[in-house]
């Protein structure tokens, strides 16, 4: 049995196929990306000497620091790979000493706050607040 339509039937059935193919595409086309979560460490140190630990902790890992304002607190930096990545920092006065604020990207995904753990323990060591500086740490 062969089913016949009216012209009319037609169109509509165009019509409604072409919208379903186009809000596919604009549906791909629109797509955002949340902001990237920060992990934020508290220090005693002043602000300061946690931006000069954080810009040493950045360097020694390879990245370059690409912006630096000392007066802001603000830093960014990238490692040269393939997806780039890409870290903010921002530390800020803190009625205990100085809250530092990180995230980052590697190419469009944002970081999660725990790929930051070894790059905050490098920074709390440099302070003499990491794990490994107290006076409680014994030596065979």
């Amino acid at each position: 049995m062969i089913f016949k339509y009216d012209r009319g039937a037609q169109r509509a059935m165009r019509g409604l196929i072409m919208l379903a193919l186009l809000s596919l595409l604009s549906a791909c086309a629109t797509t955002t990306s949340l902001p990237p979560p920060e992990r934020a460490e508290h220090f005693m140190a002043p602000p300061e000497q946690v931006m000069q630990s954080t810009m040493a902790a950045l360097a020694e890992r390879g990245f370059v620091i690409v912006y630096a304002d000392h007066a802001l607190g603000e830093l960014r930096a990238s490692y040269a790979a393939r997806p780039e990545w890409r870290v903010e920092a921002q530390v800020v006065k803190d009625p205990r000493g100085s809250e530092l604020l990180l995230k980052g990207w590697q190419g469009r995904v944002a970081l999660g706050v725990g790929e930051f753990d070894r790059l905050a323990t490098a920074i709390a060591e440099r302070l003499g607040e990491g794990p490994l500086s107290g006076s409680a740490v014994l030596t065979p």
